[in-house]
């Protein structure tokens, strides 16, 4: 009894010590922290905030950041420092280099993400020799040889379109080496491809420090800086809130735009496969960094759905994903606001200068590649004691990297003597200097007759000063060729050139029924050699002029037993001018490419017979809203002789070739073709800008074959047509057409390769 009597005493004290408590508490404490309609609010260090903010990346899901900048903005809130990963240093260092969340948004929404994701030059933008592999070699993908093995590129990207990008938004930073000197300090974290340790990047030139960052592994080349090659950052620190602890940050605002995890039902592929095992590992240090979080931190998650890694079409859909969020999150930011006087300080200090032209004083090269300084001073035309022109240093860029030798082309600014300058520094291909490129043909009426080619070329490049190349082409299939040059230039500026080629090719010669069943075939094969010599025109035109010696044989393999085999020889006198300004040759947009050849046979020089004949190609697109037109000509005429051998013939027939009939169904003396092409885009399929576009067109046509030119007359002309639906793909374009000619001519066909 008595030991019960101590305990309720005991508790009596215990309580009337809490009650004093208590009441001294709520008498003393404002009424602000514990009003019903008010947020719990925190202390602020004596100090005051200095908040970090901490990017996490995610590819195109890191839009949402822009619309958390908009609220942070919006709520006055002042930042100590950023530091970011991946798409999010793209987007903090933009912010800390002086760019406002709209110019970030504009930026983001306004990339022809197409253009970014692709590295080689528009055809418009190769040199001239240089478009014709492009047009003949739709792989895009050159296979390097060097010291004897097969070398290839470190990415499917080497990033030159993305660094230009950085390049024309970050000009007023090209000078700040500190990344601490920037408006607001900033860091970018890379990761060490050998080590796989995280890397802080905090000086140096902040686009390399941004394209490092975001350098995915396997699709961009890593960026080598201070010895180390480095790639995203993603994979050792994707939301690096230790980064701005140590850059003096005592509050964390942290927005995490990872992606989710894909359900087992989705991972049905390798790719699938491999794409989660990153997921998983960026989840894993995302997760860790989380952890770390104190009481006044904060995390902003935004819901971006369905949005992939891959989606920069939708940036603006992020964006605003990522203003919802973070205005829901209003409550919670309210603490981190200062003053309008504080604030309007903080911006002024944050954004970039309005004016901040540059006046360039001098131009200079740093080459360090094989190729000699004038080879490429041949292509610098950038003017002194002006301000920079942009698009005229981009021209000039673009045109040097047309060369296409180059892994990249950059430049930095430079200062001497007081003055600031442009210094260009080109990059060699780091598989290189010779190279294999591919090309892929196919084609199937669906009635029994297919065809097919694979070829593929070896370039030899830079064999001396005057950067002379050998070239050895080869196709098998249903056409095989062989085919050696050596090409050398002349001057400095790269303009005259004579070349020397030797060719062997094999060609069947068909002869059709009306019902489209072969009646006999030929079967040519001839070697020839060509001596030439010519002049480049810029990057759009060539002329050349030149011999021809051409022995060969003509047997006959289907039909015709009694035809003997004939022997011929051709020697020939020609000249050749073309013309390309097509932007590219896979569903151009816009551009003409025009092409004249004159070859005359001649007795005096060895020749069987006397001859002339004339060859025209022309072309033209051009786009009208969303739909583009391609109207072209092609006509090969003999001039001197309509009795000529079935070598000497020229074929028509095909796809886009008076659709409706088989390839090659028609031979002649003569031919002539007038079509017109239409199509438009539908849709793209594939990894954001990593895209294969649908098109859907049609064409009219009108053409013959004649043996006589007597014979060339408008009601002799063959109308035919087309519907087809073509698709952009890594190994050139594919067609799923049909085709309807008069004559009762019909064909389905599947073809992959060139057409246009």
């Amino acid at each position: 009894m008595v030991n019960c009597l101590r305990i309720v005493c005991r508790l009596g004290k215990a309580l009337s010590v809490l009650s004093v408590t208590l009441f001294l508490f709520f008498l003393l404490v404002p009424a602000s922290l514990y009003a019903d309609d008010s947020p719990v609010l925190f202390a602020a260090p004596e100090e005051g905030w200095k908040v970090g903010l901490v990017l996490s990346g995610g590819g195109a899901r890191g839009a949402a950041h822009i619309g958390v900048l908009r609220v942070l903005e919006e709520m006055q809130i002042p930042l100590h420092c950023i530091a970011g990963t991946s798409i999010g240093a793209i987007v903090g260092g933009l912010y800390a280099a002086g760019l406002s969340p709209g110019d970030i948004e504009n930026v983001m929404t306004s990339i022809d993400w197409n253009n970014i994701f692709r590295d080689k030059p528009l055809p418009s933008d190769l040199t001239f020799r240089r478009k014709q592999e492009a047009a003949h070699y739709l792989i895009d993908f050159d296979l390097g040889i060097k010291d004897g093995r097969f070398a290839m590129p470190k990415g499917l990207l080497q990033g030159q379109n993305l660094n230009m990008l950085l390049k024309s938004v970050l000009m007023h930073a090209e000078n700040v080496a500190n990344f601490d000197l920037l408006p607001i300090p900033f860091r970018a974290v890379a990761a060490d491809i050998e080590t796989g340790e995280a890397v802080v990047l905090d000086k140096g030139e902040l686009v390399s420090a941004i394209r490092a960052s975001m350098s995915i592994p396997g699709v961009f080349a890593p960026v080598e800086r201070d010895g180390k090659m480095l790639v995203d950052g993603g994979v050792s620190n994707n939301l690096p809130v230790d980064v701005a602890r140590r850059m003096g940050a005592n509050v964390i605002i942290a927005v995490d735009i990872g992606t989710a995890l894909a359900a087992r039902t989705e991972l049905t592929s390798s790719v699938g496969i491999t794409s989660q095992l990153i997921t998983i590992m960026i989840r894993r240090n995302t997760a860790a960094q989380i952890r770390t979080l104190r009481e006044n931190d904060l995390l902003i998650q935004p819901d971006l759905g369905d949005i992939a890694t891959g989606d920069f079409t939708r940036a603006a859909e992020a964006a605003g994903i990522g203003l919802l969020k973070a205005q829901a999150m209003k409550g919670d930011l309210a603490r981190f606001s200062t003053d309008d006087r504080h604030y309007a300080a903080f911006v002024s200090r944050q954004r970039k200068p309005a004016d901040t032209q540059v006046v360039v004083s001098f131009v200079e090269l740093d080459n360090k590649t094989s190729l000699p300084d004038w080879v490429i001073n041949a292509h610098i035309d950038l003017k002194t004691d002006e301000p920079l022109d942009w698009e005229n240093l981009q021209a000039n860029i673009e045109r040097i990297y047309g060369i296409d030798t180059f892994e990249k082309v950059d430049f930095r600014l430079a200062e001497k003597d007081g003055k600031t300058g442009i210094v260009i520094e080109p990059v060699e291909k780091s598989w290189g200097p010779n190279y294999l490129r591919f090309g892929i043909g196919f084609e199937d009426n669906f009635r029994g007759k297919s065809s097919y080619a694979l070829t593929g070329q070896f370039t030899k490049a830079a064999l001396n000063r005057l950067a002379g190349e050998w070239r050895v082409e080869g196709r098998i299939g249903t056409s095989p060729r062989i085919y050696t040059e050596l090409y050398q230039p002349l001057d400095e500026g790269l303009k005259y050139f004579v070349a020397s080629n030797i060719e062997y090719y094999v060609r069947n010669i068909n002869n059709y029924s009306e019902r489209g069943d072969i009646l006999s075939q030929h079967r040519a094969n001839a070697a020839r050699f060509g001596l030439d010599a010519g002049r480049q025109f810029g990057n759009w035109g060539e002329l050349r002029t030149g011999l021809r010696r051409e022995r060969g044989r003509v047997r006959v393999l289907i039909g015709h037993p009694y035809y003997e085999t004939q022997m011929y020889d051709r020697a020939s006198v020609y000249a050749s001018l073309a013309y390309s300004k097509l932007d590219n040759y896979v569903f151009p947009l816009r551009g003409t490419d025009v092409r004249l050849v004159w070859d005359y046979n001649l007795k005096a020089l060895g020749s069987d017979i006397n001859v002339q004949t004339l060859r025209t190609h022309w072309m033209t697109a051009f786009t009208w809203r969303r739909f583009t037109f391609l109207p072209g000509l092609d006509f090969r005429i003999t001039l001197d002789n309509d009795n000529l051998p079935v070598q000497d013939t020229y074929p028509l027939g095909g796809f886009l070739n008076l659709s409706g009939y088989s390839t090659d169904e028609l031979y002649g003396r003569h031919t002539g073709l007038a079509r017109l092409i239409v199509y438009r885009e539908l849709a793209s399929v594939g990894l954001g800008g990593l895209n294969m576009p649908f098109y859907l067109g049609a064409s009219v046509e009108a053409g013959n074959v004649w043996t006589r030119r007597s014979e060339v007359k408008p009601d002799s002309l063959i109308w035919a047509g087309s519907l087809f639906v073509g698709m952009k793909t890594f190994l050139g374009p594919v067609y799923l057409a049909y085709g309807q000619a008069e004559r009762k001519h019909s064909s389905v066909y599947l073809y992959l390769g060139q057409r246009f």
